[in-house]
């Protein structure tokens, strides 16, 4: 049991593991500390009470009352075993998403877990005979819009390019072709030289995306597309983003190549809103009986082989064996960390974390429009204010979300965003699109979604080294939610993963199979090396190759005649 007591008008609170935070994370990695040792461990969450400043207020997954959330799981059941592991092996998102959703029963829409096979939302019978009539007969187009407004349709995926010229497709796959190699070797490829792979992984990180994207594409519509995927995969836009640091959030997804098809589980699951406070509920509702509220931390320390957390005004002082870091980086910047357990390095490395973040839009209609016309509601625009969005799919088993078709998508986030709303630009660019009929919206509305703390370029490795060795002896950094709001299953992932440094800190030995399990990371067959000397053929490449040949051809030709003669 907690031991609780007071000392001179101070209260002095013991436990053998405290968790400085409620962020999912941290909730995670206590819920599951809880069902481990039960009783027989002192387990502590510290809820600061502060609540992040872009959190979304959208769940549009399920907004039934209470009374038909049983009747929902029943309906939907099915959904957490209908996936072989073979077909989740490719994407963690998935494999965290129905791990904890199956633990505590909450359905998964297909439309996020499996949208490959997601149908149509039509709820209007006419619309829905036409819409099926129309997929039988000729295949929904999807849209492509140039930043001068000139529209481009096509059927096939959005990433494979088909709407580009012949060079402007040609570098784009093979630059995304490139980086996935690059992703295969930096994260799969066990290299007997250490060092030699840890100076690769620093080339890498402090090689900003911006920098890559300009040496390596020729023409502005490819180089703007891949500042478009940046910023949509990472919350910020490419001059702020480490190449090492986008590879691993493609990573996570097995693809730099499947973030504009509309497939993507992350930005389904951040588009929708679905189930963020749901699961969050849940796992709070699990641990309110070892969760405290407490006034902001001071000051945390280390004394005589424990840890100790003393608040702003020391009327309470918390004492533990080891503590679990779960906050924000940014509710680091008022709490002084004993140098041992956060070196100035560390600190700074925080405190020059920015949020990355995206601007969301759902706008509904009475009518699908955009079926009847023969378009699929997909689009891809270096235009704005709309840059990606495609049709919103059906989510509520109580219909009362289902009356009007709508569109979700992101916006365009310029760097002095004043935060207004974007409807009229909106409505007309879909006006633009689809003519008179989108001019009338049944609703619209924005929405912030925090994304992931970006660390600056050069900062990723001692971040990730931070978050994996950490001081075992006293402090646990891996539940450090730099994942803020924008990726629900890397915040889970991170409190899966916390947990098993903690339990091996613990006990290892009551480490099982099962803990490690959901921590496998997806695996690729190796590529032949030739394949990667293709990929990096690229426009830029192709010229320089040229130029070296040429001069070369002219060189031979000069020597041959200066020896004639």
């Amino acid at each position: 049991m907690v031991k609780k007591f007071g000392i001179g008008g101070k209260t002095s609170v013991e436990a053998d593991v405290i968790v400085l935070g409620c962020t999912l994370p941290g909730i995670v990695a206590a819920h599951k500390l809880k069902s481990k040792f039960g009783d027989s461990m002192d387990i502590v969450v510290l809820d600061l009470g502060s609540n992040f400043n872009y959190q979304s207020k959208c769940n549009v997954g399920f907004t039934e009352n209470n009374e038909t959330d049983s009747d929902n799981e029943n309906n939907n059941k099915t959904m957490y075993y209908s996936y072989t592991a073979r077909q989740l092996l490719d994407n963690v998102a998935r494999i965290y998403l129905l791990r904890y959703a199956k633990e505590f029963k909450l359905p998964l829409p297909d439309s996020i877990i499996n949208p490959e096979n997601t149908k149509r939302s039509e709820t209007d019978e006419e619309s829905l005979t036409f819409a099926t009539e129309q997929e039988e007969s000729v295949p929904l187009q999807k849209l492509f819009q140039y930043p001068n407004g000139t529209t481009v349709e096509f059927l096939n995926n959005l990433h494979d390019f088909e709407y580009l010229s012949f060079l402007e497709k040609f570098e784009l796959n093979q630059y995304q072709t490139f980086l996935d190699h690059c992703m295969t070797e930096l994260f799969q490829t066990h290299k007997v030289n250490l060092e030699e792979e840890r100076k690769v992984l620093l080339y890498y990180d402090r090689t900003t995306m911006e920098k890559n994207i300009c040496e390596t594409l020729l023409f502005s519509t490819s180089r703007e597309i891949m500042r478009i995927i940046v910023r949509l995969v990472c919350g910020a836009p490419a001059k702020r983003v480490s190449l090492l640091f986008y590879l691993h959030q493609c990573y996570r997804t097995s693809s730099t190549k499947n973030h504009l098809g509309g497939l993507n589980t992350r930005f389904r699951e951040k588009l929708l809103g679905h189930c963020r406070k749901r699961l969050s509920s849940k796992l709070q509702q699990s641990i309110a009986d070892i969760t405290m509220q407490t006034k902001s931390i001071k000051q945390i320390r280390t004394y005589s082989e424990q840890v100790i957390l003393e608040t702003l005004k020391g009327e309470i002082t918390y004492t533990c064996n080891l503590l679990a870091m779960a906050l924000r980086p940014d509710q680091l910047h008022n709490i002084h960390v004993e140098d041992h357990l956060m070196t100035e390095n560390h600190t700074k490395i925080t405190k020059g974390m920015q949020p990355g973040y995206a601007k969301k839009f759902n706008i509904q209609y009475r009518q699908n429009f955009w079926s009847r016309q023969g378009y699929s509601g997909d689009i891809f625009s270096m235009r704005g204010p709309i840059i990606w969005a495609m049709e919103r799919p059906r989510m509520s088993t109580t219909g009362s979300l289902e009356k009007y078709s709508g569109l979700i998508g992101y916006l365009m986030v310029r760097e002095n965003d004043d935060g207004c709303e974007s409807k009229a630009a909106v409505v007309q660019q879909l006006v633009n699109l689809f003519g008179e009929e989108a001019a009338d919206p049944v609703s619209y509305r924005e929405t912030l979604i925090a994304d992931v703390y970006v660390p600056s370029c050069g900062d990723y490795i001692s971040l990730r080294r931070l978050m994996t060795e950490g001081s075992p002896k006293f402090l646990e950094w891996g539940a450090l939610d730099v994942f803020a709001e924008g990726d629900v299953a890397a915040a889970l992932e991170a409190g899966h993963t916390a947990y098993l440094h903690l339990l091996g800190c613990l006990r290892p030995q009551a480490l099982t199979y099962d803990d490690f399990v959901a921590t496998d990371w997806p695996t690729f067959l190796s590529e032949i090396p030739l394949s990667r000397w293709k990929s990096q053929i690229n426009v830029i490449s192709g010229i320089k190759i040229t130029m070296c040949t040429v001069a070369v051809v002219i060189g031979v030709k000069v020597l041959r005649s200066l020896i004639t003669k």
